[in-house]
């Protein structure tokens, strides 16, 4: 009787578990179906919008260009003695490229210093004129005659007495008066000569010999420092490159030791691989994207897993025009971030690069569908929206912006849910 009992309980035991799992199925089932969104009608559904990163991105196809070139001309005529670098080669900072003979250049500063001498020397003089040789002449001068004029007169006084009282004759009298007249116009002239003597010492003669004196002295400073660079150095890291002739465009010939160059002769044109700048050319139709300062990131098959930074520098002005009838493009040059020596290693000019040109950013900024967006009778843009899914639905103003990715950017309303139509069948 007993075993009966238990042999009956356990299948009733069994069949009340069974019955509450279907039951906490059924009510767990019931709770997620009310937890979904439910739209008021249903052809539409709600869409959670929020804040999130808008960008619109632009593409282009350029090449890898150095950003600056530097001619490199001879300064001062000379022979080369020494070139240590060839054509093509890569070169830092610093690195001694060629070496000019100085010969020609010593005697010149030789013959600076000698002048420079001979001008310190006057402005010396000028400065104590009053003892200067050419004075003390002038006045040594001035002396004699006024001594002369003096003993003249003096004889000249004590004949016309012995004339009075008969002793001479006055031939001797007429011929001491002329030779006094004569030693006063000698004593005149050499008061002149010592007034002008003293004039040379100063006014525009002193001026004069100050001028020539710095001229003497910056033609001196300036040959040394010609002479200082005799040892033309890079001033920047970069490639040399052949320089091209002005006239026919046609390379110069190569530089070689021995030859004579001109002052001002080109010598290389340096590259620089410190700085470089990408190159591409944008349509016209795309161009109002484009402004100066926008943020790019440049790739390239050549340079595979580098990606460098940089932003718009220059938009160019005047259109390019398509040899085959095309649209016309302009230039644009991309200033590139300074590059790591790993980065200087792997980019070579004249690589192809792809850019991407970031020309729209907003941080946080709402997108919707354009579906969601409806035109009202007074030609307000308008949405159905709600913050909470279970608050009543409202119809806003909203002010639409650029079209990006993620649909159109709205102004007006904060993160919620808005109402977006199914697509029709």
């Amino acid at each position: 009787m007993t075993s009966t009992i238990k042999r009956l309980a356990v299948p009733h035991w069994r069949g009340w578990l069974a019955g509450g799992a279907i039951l906490v199925i059924a009510i767990a089932a019931l709770l997620a179906f009310q937890a979904q969104p439910r739209s008021t009608q249903p052809n539409i559904r709600w869409l959670h919008v929020q804040p999130q990163l808008l960008e619109n991105q632009l593409g282009l196809v350029g090449k890898i260009e150095a950003a600056k070139h530097s001619i490199l001309a001879a300064p001062f005529d000379g022979l080369v003695h020494v070139l240590a670098v060839t054509e093509g080669q890569r070169a830092e900072r610093g690195q001694r490229l060629l070496t000019l003979d100085t010969t020609q250049l010593d005697i010149q500063i030789r013959e600076a210093l000698a002048v420079q001498l001979k001008a310190r020397r006057t402005v010396q003089d000028m400065q104590n004129w009053e003892q200067s040789e050419e004075v003390s002449r002038a006045r040594r001068t001035l002396t004699n005659a006024r001594l002369n004029l003096e003993d003249t007169e003096a004889k000249l006084g004590d004949t016309r007495r012995l004339f009075e009282r008969g002793i001479v004759a006055r031939m001797e009298v007429d011929s001491l008066e002329q030779q006094a007249k004569t030693q006063r116009l000698d004593f005149i002239a050499a008061q002149a000569e010592l007034q002008a003597a003293q004039n040379r010492g100063q006014g525009e003669s002193r001026q004069i010999a100050d001028m020539e004196l710095a001229n003497a002295q910056a033609r001196h400073q300036a040959l040394l420092a010609l002479h200082a660079q005799r040892e033309l150095s890079a001033p920047f890291a970069g490639i040399v490159l052949p320089t091209k002739n002005s006239e026919d465009g046609g390379d110069t010939p190569p530089i070689q030791p021995g030859i004579w160059v001109t002052q001002g002769t080109p010598l290389f044109e340096l590259a620089s691989l410190e700085r470089i700048k990408a190159v591409a050319r944008i349509e016209e139709a795309d161009l109002h994207q484009l402004d100066e300062g926008m943020s790019v990131e440049i790739t390239g098959d050549g340079f595979a897993g580098i990606t460098l930074h940089g932003h718009i520098s220059s938009i160019g002005i005047q259109g390019i025009s398509s040899t085959y009838g095309g649209s016309t493009t302009y230039e644009v040059i991309v200033a590139v971030d300074p590059l790591t020596p790993e980065q200087r290693q792997r980019i070579r000019l004249g690589m192809s690069a792809r850019l991407v040109i970031v020309t729209y950013r907003s941080e946080s900024g709402l997108a919707l569908p354009a579906e969601a967006l409806h035109r009202d009778d007074e030609g307000n843009t308008t949405v159905e929206f709600r913050e909470e899914m279970n608050e009543a639905p409202q119809r806003l103003n909203v002010k639409p912006g650029r079209a990006v990715p993620q649909g159109v950017e709205v102004f007006g309303i904060g993160p919620g849910y808005v109402a977006v139509p199914f697509p029709a069948l």
